[in-house]
């Protein structure tokens, strides 16, 4: 019996898991910044956000955007995804 899981070494699990983990990081960080502008804003007045929560909001959009390619390509890697000829 080997020492670990052979399912670390799956196509899908190299490949596609990455992005898919990219994205749910990049949405857990929009979604504490949008908690943060909720509570701390009546979300009517434009106010200047703090520096540390504009870095929050474009690393999640980044991360999350970021996630999505590496998903595609992966799916492409793996032979899930073909375009047609």
């Amino acid at each position: 019996m080997p020492a670990w899981s052979t399912e670390s070494l799956m196509p899908f699990v190299r490949y596609v898991f990455p992005g898919y983990a990219l994205c749910l990081l990049g949405g857990v960080l929009l979604l504490a910044a949008a908690g943060y502008w909720t509570m701390k804003s009546d979300g009517v007045r434009l106010q200047i956000k703090p520096g540390w929560w504009r870095a929050t909001v474009a690393l999640g959009f980044l991360s999350f955007i970021l996630g999505v390619v590496v998903q595609l390509t992966g799916y492409v890697w793996i032979g899930a995804v073909t375009w047609p000829r």
